[in-house]
């Protein structure tokens, strides 16, 4: 599968030739730089401004901040209550449990993937709305909502057991996902995608630049499977180029003001036709292939340099 490129994001974080002390448990917080594994840590945990804390097997009874510059990568652990990422901080967790939600404010992005779950999730901008901050998850369950007024959201094969909202943001991309309840889509500069997903509430795509697609066929994803659609599903307003081909809809399929008109062919619509969608041209010839659009290298990166500053401060007291 085939995604939208986009221009990488410079990975900056520094790392100390030597550790630096951090008191463990000082009211009920403990503070991480180093490496940790199969430790359980009675109270709230934080990685202090720059700091780089790797930690495997770990259990966190209260919440976690990850503060300016900072970076946490965690695998196979366990956190009970939120987790907070402050600006320019990354956070990667695999194969790990969120009981509460996670929240990035300004922060540099967050890995959530190999089966993690996560409440709610929010991305958010205070100081820095032009940041390139960005919310990649692959292979994960979100069970809250999750909303996002910055940045970019790429998510594959993720069960979303809430609401997806994207409202301002670069794109919203859903790529053989499931969405138990609505999703919207406003005001993306750089548009949408939704393919091979399931949708189990209603749908809205409006004020959207750049592409928006909506099932197969269109320029962004080489998408071959249908894409199902509970509910209504409304796009509307959108200056882009707007495909909507190969969709299952259950219930309407509606939109008006997009500009140019959208096109697209082979979708089944068990309710009402409406608008710019009746009659609706077929698409034209796909474009060239799109260049894989993926965090991975960006992730790849910072995680390396997390790791390798961490196993240079050594173990962590935990």
């Amino acid at each position: 599968m085939r995604v939208r490129s986009v221009l990488a994001v410079a990975a900056v974080v520094a790392s100390a030739s030597t550790a630096v002390a951090f008191p463990a448990n000082a009211g009920l917080t403990t503070y991480c730089e180093g490496e940790a594994g199969a430790v359980s840590v009675p109270g709230d945990l934080r990685v202090g401004a720059t700091k780089s804390c790797v930690l495997t097997d770990v259990t966190v009874t209260g919440s976690v901040t990850v503060e300016a510059g900072a970076s946490l990568v965690v695998t196979g652990g366990t956190f009970n209550g939120n987790v907070t990422v402050l600006d320019d901080g990354f956070f990667d967790a695999q194969a790990t449990t969120l009981k509460g939600s996670l929240t990035s404010t300004d922060g540099f992005g967050f890995y959530l993937a190999g089966g993690a779950k996560v409440g709610a999730v929010k991305v958010s901008s205070d100081k820095f709305p032009d940041r390139g901050t960005y919310a990649y998850l692959n292979g994960a369950t979100v069970d809250g909502d999750l909303t996002a007024g910055v940045g970019e959201v790429y998510a594959e094969a993720v069960n979303f057991n809430g609401n997806v909202s994207g409202t301002n943001v670069a794109y919203v991309d859903l790529v053989s996902s499931v969405v138990a309840k609505d999703i919207t889509v406003t005001g993306a500069k750089l548009g949408a995608v939704a393919c091979a997903s399931e949708f189990y509430g209603n749908a809205s795509y409006t004020n959207n630049s750049k592409a928006v697609q909506i099932g197969s066929n269109g320029p962004v994803v080489g998408c071959e499977q249908a894409s199902y659609w509970a509910g209504n599903l409304t796009v509307s307003g959108n200056k882009a180029d707007v495909h909507v081909s190969n969709n299952i809809v259950r219930g309407n399929l509606s939109g008006v003001d997009n500009d140019p008109a959208p096109t697209g062919s082979n979708n089944r619509v068990r309710g009402t036709v409406s608008g710019q969608f009746e009659n609706l041209a077929p698409e034209a010839a796909r474009r060239g292939a799109a260049t894989v659009h993926e965090r991975s290298a960006d992730v790849d990166s910072r995680r390396g340099v997390a790791k390798a500053a961490a196993h240079a401060a050594g173990p962590a007291d935990l």
